[in-house]
């Protein structure tokens, strides 16, 4: 005969394995969502290179031999460039007879491309034309990484190329011994053209001080000086569509397969180990059950 006793805990062992086992693959399901509690720290491997545009936004840039002008034509070029840019850093110098930085580097290339779009003849107070101070600026930017590794970084020049203050070459010399490539794309045309403003009757040519009608043309062979002082090289923004583009896939693009920024952020920690270090205990002791109810 069998005792009522011996019954009763077989079944409640029987009961308690279903338990453990049901337990374990809820807390096993549980894992599989990897829930997420709490703060913890986050590496960030931002891979790609340091880019930074100097747009030339002065009165030149308005002229109409490259349409619908210079800088229209330029700005479409640097927004269709930040749609094709993935892991790089993007910073905008605006420039004219000074520059200013206007975006910071960043990866924020939806907002780079709006505040390009909204730069114009406005955005700098001082006349003129300083690529000087363009690449000056543009080079500010571009410090070294803290490790001291060395890091793609480069600069691309958008402008017509007159350089009013004369420094230009000089600033290009001070980006090569920073390891730092300037790249120049020119818009305007050889010939040149006439530049129209708006004034309080209208549209007019711009005038220079003498009185006589402002001929502003594309500087090629001063962007090419440039460019070539530090390993870069100059395209015809005008002439093609897309030389922007172009060149970034050309040179930019394949030199910029390094990390540029790794560091630490807070961020809600994943937290699957606990739910399945809980399944696992349940399933051990479900075979331990399990072992011990073997004749």
């Amino acid at each position: 005969m069998i005792r009522a006793d011996l019954i009763d805990v077989d079944r409640a062992r029987r009961l308690a394995r279903r338990v453990l086992l049901a337990a374990g693959l809820a807390l096993g399901g549980v894992a599989a969502l990897a829930p997420r509690l709490g703060n913890g720290p986050e590496s960030i491997d931002a891979r790609g290179g340091d880019l930074v545009i100097a747009l030339d936004v002065s009165r030149s840039m308005l002229a109409g031999d490259v349409a619908p002008t210079r800088l229209a034509r330029a700005k479409e070029q640097v927004v269709e460039l930040a749609a094709r840019s993935g892991g790089d850093r993007l910073g905008l110098v605006l420039f004219a007879g000074e520059a200013r930085l206007a975006v910071p580097l960043t990866q924020d290339l939806d907002s780079f491309a709006s505040l390009v779009a909204r730069a114009d003849v406005e955005s700098v107070l001082r006349g003129g034309s300083d690529l000087g101070a363009a690449l000056e600026a543009a080079l500010a930017v571009l410090r070294p990484t803290d490790d001291g590794e060395p890091a793609p970084r480069s600069i691309v020049l958008l402008t017509d190329g007159e350089d009013l203050a004369g420094r230009g070459l000089r600033a290009a010399r001070q980006c090569r011994e920073r390891d730092v490539r300037v790249h120049c794309v020119g818009f305007g045309t050889s010939l040149g053209s006439k530049i129209v403003i708006e004034s309080g009757h209208g549209p007019a040519f711009l005038r220079d001080r003498s009185g006589s009608e402002v001929l502003s043309a594309l500087d090629a062979d001063g962007l090419l000086r440039i460019a070539a002082a530090t390993g870069g090289e100059f395209v015809d923004g005008g002439a093609a569509g897309h030389a922007l583009l172009e060149l970034y896939d050309r040179r930019i693009a394949p030199k910029s397969s390094g990390a540029v920024d790794v560091g630490e952020r807070r961020a809600p920690a994943s937290r699957y180990q606990w739910p399945l270090l809980a399944a696992l205990l349940l399933w051990i002791v479900e075979l331990g059950l399990t072992d011990r109810g073997r004749p």
